[in-house]
């Protein structure tokens, strides 16, 4: 794990590291599952793991679309509420490509009751947390197949 403060910026080495960030997130619910996402889409050789991500933090809306294939991807509930976000670009280097994570708070009974979607920067490591949802106690496999 390589987690580095660069001029007051959390920066990583990989997607893993942006796993560990989200489960160390503070002022929010305790993220005690987090996973990395790649694209589902079969026609893959090997997993794609790089998207555009739009989101809106403030209505908790978002999507990704695979920089390989270009399959789009609302998460959750987002495309019943879709309000046409930018497209998240790194504060620090403007590149708009990213891996990204979730973090998930679950409940005693494995259910999960909030997400929260941290990026990383493939040009520069910075990270980010772009958008989080409020969960009404689903299961972890019905909300990982949302994501």
């Amino acid at each position: 794990m390589t987690l580095r403060a660069v001029s007051g910026r959390t920066t990583a080495e990989s997607v893993e590291d942006l796993t560990t960030w989200l489960q160390r997130l503070s002022g929010c619910p305790t993220v005690n599952h987090a996973v990395a996402t790649a694209c589902a889409n079969p026609g893959h050789d090997e997993p794609a793991t790089w998207f555009y991500v739009e989101a809106d933090r403030a209505e908790g809306v978002a999507r990704m679309r695979c920089l390989s294939c270009g399959t789009t991807r609302s998460l959750l509930d987002s495309e019943d509420r879709w309000t046409y976000p930018p497209t998240w670009s790194c504060r620090e280097c403007s590149q708009s490509i990213a891996e990204v994570a979730f973090g998930m708070h679950l409940e005693d009974d494995d259910s999960v009751s909030w997400v929260a979607v941290g990026v990383r920067c493939v040009n520069c490591g910075d990270l980010s947390g772009v958008a989080d949802f409020v969960v009404p106690s689903r299961s972890l496999d019905e909300v990982t197949a949302a994501l």
